[in-house]
Order: C-alpha cells, then sequence, then structure tokens
C-alpha cells in the first residue's frame, strides 16, 4: 500500500476514531454520573441506615436494660424482704432452742402427723425432747403465713428427720420422704447462710423455689434447716407477663446457664436462636447489668443480687427497626428514577454523534485526498534516494525541496552522506592499524614464547614446562638450564601486572636471573640477591616479580632453593601423596634494594616429581567466584603421580579448565614437572 493511501486512511480513521472517542467519552460521562450517583445513594442509603439501627440500637438497648434492672430490682426487693424475715424467724428460733424451749410439755398427739417424717423413725424419747423445745416455734410459723402471702409453706426441717410448721398447713410430702435429702437442704448447710434454690416442681405439679437457711445451737452445732417454699406464679405474675409489654419474651436464669422462669415455656426458651447466641457470647459467671444484640433480637439483663440469677428481656429487633427500613425503601426509590433519567439522556447523546459521523465522513475523505498527495510527493523522492545511496552510491546528492520539513529532512542527508563518507574512511584506516598491532602482538607472543625451553636433556630426570598467557603476551615465565655437568638450575616467576609491560620486564627478568645465575659457584641466595639489586636499578614502572629459584644436584637429587614471595611448589610421591615444599617467603625482586634471601634445602628421590607454578593456577576462578585453591590442587595430583612430566603438566591444566568451566582467565598460568626417573 502507497504512503498516500496510508495517509487518506489514516486520517480517515484519525477522524473517526475521534468521533468515536468523543461519543464514548460523553457516554463514559454519563454512565459515570450513573455510577457514581447509584453508589453515592447507595453509601447515603446505607450511612442513613446504619446511623439510624446503630441510634435505635442504642436506645433499644437502653430499654432492655431498664426493663432488665426494673424487674430484677422489683423481684429483689420481695426476696430481700422474704430473707429477712427468714433470718428475723431464725433468730428467733435460735434463742428458743438454746434456752430450753418451753416448760410445759405439749402433748404428742396434736402434733405427731404433722412433724414426724416416716423416712426418719425418730424415737419416742427424741420426739418428746424436740417437742419440748420447739414446740413453741408452731405460732411462728402461722404468724409468717399470715404476713407474707407470697410464701406458701414455712417450715423447720431438724437434724434427727423431724418438721416443725404451721398448724393450719397440712404438707404430704413431709410424711413420705426424709426432707434431710432435699438438695435445698444440704445447699444451705453447705452455704452457711440463706440460699435460694433452683426451680423445681412440687407435689402438687407446681413450680417452687425455697429460700432456706441453717439453725445452729450455741455451740454452733447444726440444729437444722429453715425453709420458706415461694410458689413461681408469684415471682412471674407481674415480671415476666409480655401481654402488655414491648418486649417479646422474658426470663429468668442462673448462672449455669439454665432458665428458671420464662414467659414462654422454659424449654422451649432454652431452644430459641437468640437464647443460644446470648450464652455463647457472654460470661455467665462474671457478667453485670448489660445487653447483647444481633440480627433478629435486643437482649438486656440484670443481676437479681439477692439470688445471684439473671433476669433477662428480649426485644424484637425486627418491630425496633421497621421506621429505619420504611426510610431507606422511600429513598431507594427516588434513587432508582433518577437513574432512568440518567438512562435516557445516555441513549439521546449516542444518536446524537451517529448523526455527526455518518454527515462528517465525506468531508473528512475530501480534505484527507488532497493533503495525502501534498504530502506523499516530496517522500517519494527521499525514498528514490535512500535507495540509491543504499546500493553504495555516496556521491549522490538530493535536490533542493523547499524550506519545509521534507527540505530540511533533503539537506540533513546531505551532510549526513558527507559524514558518513568520511566516517567510513577512518573505520578503514582503523581496521588497518589494528591488523597491524594484532600481527605485531602475535609475533611478540612467538618470541615470548620462544625463549622459553621445552624440555631439557638430564640425565635421570623428565623435566617440561608451559606458560599461558591470559592476553597476547604475559608476564610469568620460567627457566631451567645446565650450570655446568653436575648443576641443574630452574626457575618460575610471574611479574606483576599484565601485557605488553609485564612481558618486556619478564624479559629482563629472565636475562637478569639467567646471567647470574651462570657466575661462578654462585648460591642460590646469593643469586636472588643480586637479581633483585639489579631489577631494583632499572625499574622506572615498578614493577616486582614474585620468583622461586633451585639449583639441583642431578646425582643426588638434593636442591638448595630460595623464594621471593613466590608459591611454594608441590613434591608427588611415588605412592600418589603430595606435600607442599617449605619456603621462607622474603620480598618479590625488585621490590627493594638490599634484601637477603635464606636457602633452604629438601631432596627428590626417585619417582618423585617436583611441580612449581604461579598463582595463575591456585587464584583461577569459576562462574561463581570461587578460586581453585591448594586444596583441589593437592587433591589432582594423585591422578597423575606415574605420568611423565608433560602428561602431569597436561593433567593439572585439564582439572584447572573443568573447574573454571566458561569463566575468562584472567591471569597467566605457569607450570613446570621435574620428575627424577633413576
Amino acid at each position: 500500500m502507497s504512503i498516500g493511501k496510508k495517509i487518506l486512511f489514516s486520517l480517515l480513521g484519525l477522524s473517526l476514531l475521534v468521533t468515536l472517542l468523543l461519543c464514548a467519552i460523553s457516554i463514559y460521562g454519563f454512565n459515570d454520573i450513573k455510577a457514581t450517583f447509584q453508589q453515592e445513594n447507595k453509601s447515603a442509603i446505607d450511612d442513613l441506615y446504619e446511623k439510624n439501627v446503630a441510634e435505635i440500637t442504642k436506645s433499644s438497648s437502653k430499654l432492655a436494660i431498664s426493663l432488665a434492672n426494673y424487674y430484677a430490682q422489683t423481684i429483689n426487693i420481695d426476696f430481700e424482704r422474704i430473707m429477712g424475715e427468714l433470718n428475723t424467724m431464725k433468730g428467733d428460733i435460735e434463742t428458743l432452742y438454746n434456752s430450753g424451749g418451753t416448760t410445759h410439755a405439749i402433748p404428742i398427739s396434736r402434733y405427731e402427723e404433722y412433724i414426724i417424717s416416716q423416712a426418719a423413725h425418730p424415737s419416742r424419747q427424741e420426739v418428746n425432747r424436740t417437742l419440748n423445745v420447739l414446740g413453741a416455734a408452731t405460732p411462728m410459723f402461722d404468724n409468717i403465713l399470715k404476713i407474707e402471702p407470697k410464701i406458701s409453706l414455712a417450715y423447720l426441717v431438724l437434724e434427727n428427720g423431724m418438721v416443725i410448721s404451721s398448724t393450719k398447713t397440712f404438707y404430704p410430702a413431709v410424711e413420705k420422704a426424709d426432707m434431710r435429702t432435699r438438695d435445698w437442704y444440704k445447699d444451705a448447710v453447705k452455704a452457711g447462710t440463706v440460699n435460694w434454690s433452683d426451680l423445681y416442681t412440687g407435689t402438687d405439679n407446681r413450680s417452687y423455689v425455697t429460700c432456706a437457711t441453717p439453725i445452729h445451737d450455741k455451740k454452733g452445732q447444726l440444729v437444722g434447716v429453715l425453709a420458706f417454699d415461694l410458689r413461681v406464679s408469684e415471682i412471674s405474675e407481674k415480671t415476666l407477663n409480655t401481654s402488655d409489654n414491648t418486649y417479646i419474651a422474658a426470663f429468668i436464669m442462673n448462672r449455669q446457664g439454665h432458665v428458671l422462669l420464662s414467659s414462654l415455656d422454659v424449654k422451649a426458651t432454652e431452644k430459641q436462636p437468640y437464647f443460644e447466641k446470648f450464652i455463647k457470647n457472654i460470661d455467665l459467671k462474671t457478667t453485670i447489668s448489660d445487653y447483647y444484640s444481633d440480627d433478629s433480637s435486643i437482649i438486656g439483663y440484670a443481676p437479681i443480687k439477692s439470688t445471684d440469677w439473671l433476669l433477662v428481656t428480649v426485644l424484637d429487633y425486627e418491630m425496633m427497626m421497621a421506621p429505619v427500613q420504611a426510610v431507606a425503601e422511600s429513598v431507594s426509590a427516588t434513587g432508582a428514577k433518577m437513574e432512568q433519567v440518567i438512562s435516557d439522556e445516555t441513549r439521546r447523546v449516542f444518536f446524537i454523534f451517529l448523526i455527526i459521523i455518518l454527515v462528517s465522513l465525506p468531508l473528512v475523505f475530501m480534505t484527507a485526498t488532497r493533503l495525502s498527495r501534498s504530502i506523499t510527493r516530496p517522500v517519494e523522492i527521499l525514498a528514490d534516494g535512500a535507495r540509491v545511496i543504499g546500493e553504495g552510491n555516496l556521491d549522490y546528492e538530493f535536490a533542493d525541496l523547499g524550506t519545509d520539513e521534507m527540505g530540511m529532512l533533503a539537506t540533513t542527508f546531505n551532510g549526513m552522506i558527507v559524514r558518513l563518507k568520511e566516517y567510513m574512511e577512518a573505520v578503514a584506516r582503523s581496521a588497518a592499524d589494528k591488523q597491524r598491532l594484532e600481527s605485531e602482538l602475535e609475533v611478540a607472543r612467538d618470541i615470548q614464547l620462544g625463549m622459553l625451553p621445552q624440555q631439557i636433556d638430564c640425565p635421570g630426570y623428565d623435566i617440561t614446562g608451559m606458560m599461558v598467557p591470559a592476553k597476547e603476551v604475559g608476564g610469568d615465565f620460567y627457566d631451567f638450564f645446565m650450570l655446568n655437568d653436575q648443576k641443574l638450575c630452574f626457575v618460575v616467576a610471574d611479574v606483576s601486572g599484565k601485557g605488553v609491560g609485564a612481558a618486556l620486564f619478564m624479559t629482563v627478568a629472565k636475562m637478569v636471573l639467567k646471567t647470574a645465575a651462570q657466575a661462578h659457584n654462585i648460591t642460590v641466595d646469593k643469586l636472588l640477591s643480586t637479581a633483585n639489586n639489579l631489577l631494583c636499578q632499572e625499574n622506572p614502572a615498578e614493577l616486582f616479580v614474585t620468583a622461586y629459584v633451585g639449583i639441583m644436584d642431578i646425582n643426588s637429587g638434593e636442591i638448595a632453593y630460595a623464594c621471593a614471595g613466590h608459591n611454594p611448589p608441590v613434591i608427588v610421591h611415588p605412592d600418589g601423596s603430595s606435600e607442599f615444599v617449605p619456603v621462607k617467603h622474603k620480598l618479590p625482586l625488585a621490590a627493594m634494594e638490599g634484601i637477603q634471601y635464606p636457602i633452604m634445602y629438601t631432596q627428590l628421590q626417585t619417582g618423585e616429581t617436583l611441580v612449581l607454578y604461579t598463582d595463575g593456577v591456585t587464584e583461577a576462578t569459576n562462574l561463581d567466584e570461587e578460586l581453585y585453591g591448594d586444596a583441589r590442587l593437592l587433591a589432582a595430583l594423585p591422578s597423575v603421580k606415574r605420568l611423565s612430566a608433560p602428561e602431569i603438566i597436561e593433567g593439572i591444566k585439564s582439572n584447572v579448565d573443568i573447574f573454571v568451566g566458561e569463566a575468562p582467565q584472567f591471569d597467566d598460568i605457569t607450570i613446570v614437572a621435574i620428575r627424577k626417573i633413576s
């Protein structure tokens, strides 16, 4: 497709895109307004609902607590009054008992059927003694039933099994059971003070609670238990009646979570969902007056202090929240009407933009056609010229295309062609210079390696060496040569630095060491001292050389050696074990004049190999930046113990290469092997 058509279609597409974009933005704006309105409306409804719910919950919870407190206090007043009557009567009975009772015996026939439990079986003597002491208490029971209508029965159960009660009250259960076995009796004795029983069913199938307290003699011994029975109907008639109240249920429960009295059936109350949630979410053992609410009920509760029971009132959540729900529904309906208005406006805007698109397309087409023709002609000229230049004709020159951007581009191309020609010429010259330098360095490398001996004819010994420079030329070197028929001198050294400078200094150091070694009867320590002083005098670059030099008697295998800061060599024994040769390190050569290098001795036995090397071996690094190290060097030597000197060197170099892997070599590697074969 030509550039003219591309421009035409681009302009058409751009105009259509802009129109559609404006349409989309408008529709998006209306939809965004609609969404924002929906969100804000919902948020407002939710906030209003939550605030009203919170406020009604707060006021309802206060109402629930107030009701619970009111009825708890109402019941507590009755209970405390009854407890007061019980304690008063207790005091009177204890006074009567401790004073010895009446002085006149009361006929047994009058009281026997009322006061003797058939389960107790007291003796006639015990009955007579009891009547003499406590028979006068009977009028007390008659009196308490008159003044306190809520008490249905009052009686004293003695430890001997007898029961003293009102003369006007017949209680069949007294004759049928041992009252000392009742829970309220045991609980009162255990408590030692006034105690309220839980709810229980009497012989008349009515629900009762018993308020009881123990009676003691003046020695503190238990005499019996004084008890008042109260019918539940007397307690719940007013406080638990929900017919004329705002709550749906009310009940009394103990701290163990059991309902004692309820406006509903007791078992039905304990199965209500709100009851199960209530006892799970509060601590019944320690709770005081408070409320609990969920999504179905609001519960207020308060303790009845005299019994430590809880009185609970339950409000209808839905009834409390009905006004809030009505307001929320009204606001929601208004919001729905506004959303419909926004949707209608969105559709109207869409149709308006559709008409605009249909009308504007022909006008845009004509304008785009004329514009594309005015642009494409200069572009075609530039394209033809670029094709000619691309074919390698750097003498081509663009014609003048005016002063607009196309003309400026043509002028820029002409200047670029001139600079490109100059650059190509410079690249050609640089490539020639680089080729010449590489050739010279290759020659220097060949010369340097040619200066290093490969082997030497030394009877009884297999000697060879290898040096692999890290760059074109290196700073490591080695040498071995005969001083006379009986003495072999060998050197391994490493010049600081790399490249051409290190290679030149290496050449000087090698010549100085060899020249000094060939002096008549020179020892190895004097050899290093002499070489050090000479190298210090001619060292403007301030380089230095680490070196290990040895002179070996080829008949005995004794080696005299000295070390100038170089790595210690390794002796490989015939059994494959190996060890480093001890050295006394001194400063490298050319570091400082006047250094004295101590001489040391070792012995090379038949079958042993002396391996010398530079730090390019032990400091070889892999891609994980781990060093090859001394330990790996010693570990590699047992596998080459019986090989020739060239094979030993090749084995060590191969082991280093495997460790290094793809990591580049950063230092020269030099290895010399001297093997005594006979």
